[in-house]
């Protein structure tokens, strides 16, 4: 490939800037807080809680007791059943959220 024209390129001149006026410049907007879905989290939160049915003490009790005398066995199923129903909650309250 043989190259024949070798001139230089100018410089780039910059576009003349027009002063901001009160109409031209940008507008700042003010944070705001909503509470709007503050009643759907909240019965979220009521359907989980009554989805646990025992309070987590008491189960976590219950475990304990399980597990001292030995007769502690975990279904693999239930186990995974319960990974999956808290991550969808989560996504539902990130989704909530807005995160």
């Amino acid at each position: 490939m043989m190259i024949k024209n070798t001139t230089s390129v100018g410089g780039v001149e910059p576009a003349a800037s027009k002063p901001q006026t009160e109409a031209t410049a940008p507008r700042r907007q003010a944070d705001r807080v909503s509470t709007a879905n503050a009643e759907q989290a909240a019965a979220l939160a009521r359907a989980v809680q009554s989805d646990i049915g025992v309070s987590h003490s008491a189960r976590l009790a219950q475990i304990e007791g399980a597990i001292r005398t030995g007769s502690y066995a975990p279904s693999a199923s239930e186990l995974a059943d319960r990974l999956v129903s808290a991550a969808e909650i989560d996504a539902r309250l990130q989704a909530m959220l807005g995160g």
